[in-house]
């Protein structure tokens, strides 16, 4: 009996290492669902320098094949050349620190800047390191609006914001968007859609899920709404009133902090992560056209 127990033994111990280290890689190698055309699983990932450890927002640059991206310490916008994978200043210091520029859109000739206030910033490309030629425009004298979103959308011919959290919203779980005309460069008086949790969680099928919106861009190929929720790790797939279709949780490996979300124009996906473990990271997401994930 002693020697059936000295010899089994060290075979019932690699056995039991064995299914260890393969439910450890399982865990590691956890799966996440993804919207059509994607594989959240699969990025492609280029680490950031440290000058945009806090990067907050990014638009497409179709010129260059770039991104334009805002930080939220800095006083200028960074271009991220995708092809050379190399970061440059897009534009000189023209934005005090102070003003904490949450994210970026590009329509046409301009620039526009959004700040956790409700400040919009119009910079013209051709004046892009001229300061003078900045102008800016309010939404709220409130100090406890907080917002983090800004999108074009072409269907309402304006920009659009959207509350993370709000004052004049009901409550935490509701979150308004407005618009910002761009022929008149005013702001609507109404919400143009509000936003509520309680939809989010019921696409999502999590009732404990947080939804803090983070960032959002409309999809040039199938013209849906993608918001991020860097609170809860969420990317939320909704109409262009807001009203949302699928919900999907991310890998928070993969997507420590997201705050910024572009599109090229034949749907690749990049999201930006802030550097909360780390360095910050761009990533890229290709679009398959009518792949079922």
């Amino acid at each position: 009996m002693r020697m059936f127990i000295q010899t089994k033994c060290p075979l019932l111990l690699k056995s039991l290492l064995v299914c260890a280290v393969t439910l450890t890689t399982a865990c590691n190698q956890q799966s996440y669902n993804s919207p059509e055309g994607y594989d959240l699983n699969k990025p492609q990932k280029m680490e950031l320098g440290k000058v945009l450890n806090e990067i907050s927002g990014i638009t497409y640059y179709q010129e260059n094949n770039a991104l334009l991206a805002i930080s939220d310490s800095k006083e200028k916008v960074f271009e991220i050349n995708v092809d050379k994978r190399k970061l440059k200043d897009f534009t000189d210091r023209v934005i005090g620190p102070q003003n904490d520029i949450e994210d970026v859109a590009r329509v046409d000739s301009i620039i526009y800047l959004l700040s956790s206030k409700g400040r919009i910033y119009t910079v013209p490309m051709k004046k892009r390191n001229d300061s003078s030629a900045i102008r800016s425009y309010d939404f709220s004298s409130d100090e406890k609006n907080d917002f983090e979103t800004l999108y074009y959308d072409p269907g309402v011919s304006g920009l659009v914001m959207l509350c993370k959290t709000c004052a004049f919203d009901k409550s935490e779980d509701v979150h308004s968007a407005f618009r910002f005309d761009l022929a008149t460069n005013t702001f609507d008086s109404t919400a143009l859609y509000t936003i509520d949790d309680k939809a989010v969680n019921k696409v999502l099928k999590d009732d404990n899920a947080k939804f803090k919106p983070s960032a959002a861009a409309i999809h040039p190929v199938n013209k849906r709404l993608y918001i991020l929720s860097s609170a809860g790790n969420l990317l939320v797939v909704a109409d262009n009133k807001g009203q949302p279709i699928e919900a999907y949780h991310l890998n928070p490996d993969e997507f420590p902090q997201a705050e910024g979300i572009a599109f090229a124009p034949n749907g690749d996906m990049y999201i930006s992560n802030e550097g909360k473990q780390g360095k910050p990271t761009l990533l890229l997401f290709p679009y398959h056209e009518n792949k079922k994930n």
